[in-house]
Parts: structure tokens; C-alpha cells; sequence
């Protein structure tokens, strides 16, 4: 468990998605991995100090963890970069989830006066898809919330896993509106 945050850690999180993995493997039932990057957190830090950053990150993971179902399940891997597994969740329900969540997160932050937006990259597991291994989600994930973050931040993109990656659909929130 994360202490700060009290989001489980990276290691207890990849174990979890491991069981999923293996339900997928034996069941077929979807589910979405998200990976998260709190944008501008600097500034937050330089502005309010670590410990105005401390609450940024706790305030996250609680609203995160008031909006989602018991059965999903939210880490801090580091710093301020979260993930969070959606198990039963398809692409559907993963656009629908995420959408909201990060809407509710940006109006929690401009409520804090916090400059923080977020870039999350989602990816789900559903149909024939035949993933070999935790770290490659987790790694095809990240590289999804990368790419928002090099393509203007505070944004979402979504993938379906394939063998080969499938064009990732891509949805951007514009701060000044959120």
C-alpha cells in the first residue's frame, strides 16, 4: 500500500492484473487498464510546496476511489503517475468511465485552485485478444498516455489490444473549457 495516498503499490497492482489476466485467458471476460500522469503537477509543487503536492496526489486517489466501482482498483506507481484496472469493463464502458473520471477530476482540481490536468492512456483487453503478459499492457498503456502527453496533455486515448496495436481513438479535453 502506497502510504501517502493509500492506493495500492506497483507490485501488489501488477499481481492483481496478473489474476485478470489469467480470467481473461480462461473466461474472456473484458477488462481496461488505465494509466494516468497528473500534467503541471510541477507547478504545484514549486507554487504550494510538497506538501500542497502530497494533497494534490491524496485528493486525486480519493475522488478516484469515490467514483469507481469496489471491484476496480486504483495504484500509485510513482510519483504522480497512476494506474487503475477495470475489470468487466469493455471499450465501451472503459470511454464512458474515463470520460467522466477525468471531467470529475479537473473540476476537483480548478476547485482546489490547482493547475493540474490529466493524460491518460487506456487500453482493453476484450474479444480475441491474446495478451502474453502484464508488462506488456502495462508498458502498451503508458505508451498510449504518452502519447497524449506529447500531443498537448489532458487528453485520453483509447485502444482496443490487438497482436499488432489497432489505431488507438483518441479523445482531448480542452482545460479551458473542462
Amino acid at each position: 500500500m502506497d502510504s501517502l495516498t493509500s492506493a495500492i503499490n506497483s507490485r501488489y497492482f501488477y499481481l492483481l492484473v496478473e489474476y485478470e489476466l489469467d480470467r481473461f485467458h480462461r473466461y474472456g471476460n473484458p477488462f481496461t487498464l488505465v494509466y494516468i500522469d497528473l500534467d503541471n503537477f510541477k507547478a504545484v509543487n514549486d507554487c504550494s510546496g510538497h506538501a500542497g503536492g502530497d494533497e494534490t496526489l491524496k485528493s486525486v486517489v480519493a475522488f478516484i476511489q469515490t467514483h469507481l466501482r469496489r471491484t476496480d482498483i486504483v495504484a500509485r506507481l510513482g510519483g504522480d503517475e497512476f494506474a487503475l484496472m477495470l475489470p468487466e469493463t469493455n471499450l465501451d464502458m472503459a470511454q464512458s468511465v474515463c470520460t467522466k473520471l477525468q471531467s470529475g477530476l479537473l473540476a476537483e482540481m480548478q476547485q482546489h485552485g490547482w493547475p493540474v490536468t490529466f493524460s491518460m492512456g487506456v487500453l482493453t483487453c476484450q474479444d480475441s485478444a491474446k495478451p502474453q503478459s502484464v508488462d506488456e499492457l502495462v508498458q502498451r498503456a503508458d505508451e498510449l498516455m504518452y502519447t497524449v502527453k506529447h500531443t498537448g496533455k489532458n487528453g485520453i486515448l483509447y485502444e482496443q489490444y490487438m497482436c499488432a496495436p489497432k489505431s488507438p481513438t483518441s479523445h482531448t479535453t480542452d482545460s479551458d473549457t473542462a
